[in-house]
């Protein structure tokens, strides 16, 4: 029903953080604010991107900060944010340290 997704059992498999990520880089690259690194398709010649436009790295950790915030909201702050770091960058890579 009605219910908020932090009311409602988490299953882990990080399908919620692909969708938030993936919606919000394609109203960011529709509405002209980033563009982003497509795979298989060659270099266009210059610097690849538009004027005005954030590009590269820019144009994903905006992404990625904005997915953040919009999951996080959705998820009701539940979470640790390694599955929208995941869907932003292609990987994450967890150290732990020792406490000594």
């Amino acid at each position: 029903g009605g219910e908020h997704a932090a009311e409602v059992e988490k299953t882990g498999l990080g399908s919620s953080a692909a969708l938030t990520t993936s919606f919000v880089a394609s109203l960011l690259s529709h509405h002209g604010i980033v563009d982003l690194p497509t795979i298989g398709t060659p270099p266009t010649g210059g610097d690849g991107h538009s004027v005005g436009r954030l590009s590269g790295d820019e144009a994903v950790s905006l992404v990625h900060n904005l997915a953040q915030y919009c999951h996080c909201m959705a998820q009701g702050k539940i979470g640790s944010g390694f599955d929208v770091a995941s869907a932003s960058f292609g990987c994450c890579r967890y150290m732990r340290f020792s406490p000594s």
